[in-house]
């Protein structure tokens, strides 16, 4: 069956959807990302996602060429054609801005705007519940407050972690946690949820995290994490848009609390499971 996406206005067969070579996103790796879920044909929190790739296009000056409202109806197109209305899928977005200027420059108003839809691999059953590992790398992302294409460093490390048998990549710069490669990280000390909240990217699952915790009463703290602070924490995990919420149980060479998920990451997949 042919698979379908959307290139620069028009919704097109995957293999013939192109780019050019001079792209400034390819020459220079000037653009930005975004990505969400879709369950069974409905779209998980469209206006957070859009509203984020917005913030991360201002940031860099690039042009975003379709409307929410024209976003929502194309995703419902390419969930169609794509034959993914019964499934989970993942949707993902990518900006750049389009063909180069002289090498360092490029046309506001022509960017290059992609959508694209796939169908869902979910990790291991048996992580959600037994938990799954996290290793630590000493990086500090540029922009980390933008989506931004430049993921060189996370791509280079994935075969370690792949040998590492890890679910994540967590990053660490001077002493302090910041996030995963692709994740948000949490941990919970004394029946207290703790968040990173400086040098981050503001997940929309975590957003998510943050209302349910609300919600339930749970005590919140958004605040830098000192990397001892995980090791010593009662329970660790982490969230994602194609993760959702994933217990922690191991990092690095270190076991989590007693080793095994605990009632509240328990409380909170149950609870998020009821809005997907």
């Amino acid at each position: 069956m042919p698979e379908y996406c959307f290139l620069n206005g028009e919704i097109v067969n995957k293999a013939e959807a192109k780019v050019s070579v001079f792209d400034i996103g390819l020459l220079r790796g000037f653009g930005v990302y975004e990505a969400t879920s879709a369950f069974s044909g409905q779209i998980f929190r469209l206006t957070d996602h859009f509203q984020r790739l917005v913030d991360s296009a201002h940031f860099l000056n690039l042009n975003i060429p379709v409307t929410e409202e024209r976003t929502e109806k194309v995703i419902k197109d390419l969930l169609e054609k794509n034959e993914q209305t019964k499934k989970r899928a993942n949707i993902k977005f990518i900006l750049t801005g389009g063909m180069t200027i002289s090498s360092l420059e490029y046309d506001f108003n022509t960017p290059t705007f992609c959508i694209f839809t796939e169908d869902h691999e979910p990790l291991s059953q048996d992580i959600y519940e037994n938990g799954g590992k996290l290793v630590t790398y000493n990086y500090k992302r540029d922009l980390p407050q933008i989506k931004t294409i430049n993921y060189a460093t996370a791509v280079n490390i994935q075969n370690w972690r792949k040998e590492e048998e890890a679910v994540e990549i967590l990053y660490v710069h001077e002493g302090e946690i910041s996030e995963c490669s692709t994740s948000n990280i949490f941990i919970v000390k004394e029946g207290k949820l703790i968040t990173p909240t400086e040098g981050v990217l503001y997940g929309i699952t975590r957003k998510v995290v943050l209302e349910i915790a609300k919600s339930l009463d749970m005590s919140v703290e958004e605040r830098p994490i000192p990397e001892r602070e995980v090791l010593e924490a009662d329970e660790v995990f982490i969230t994602s848009s194609f993760k959702d919420i994933v217990p922690i149980t191991n990092v690095d060479d270190a076991i989590i609390s007693n080793g095994q998920v605990g009632p509240i990451t328990k409380k909170l997949i149950e609870e998020f499971l009821k809005l997907t």
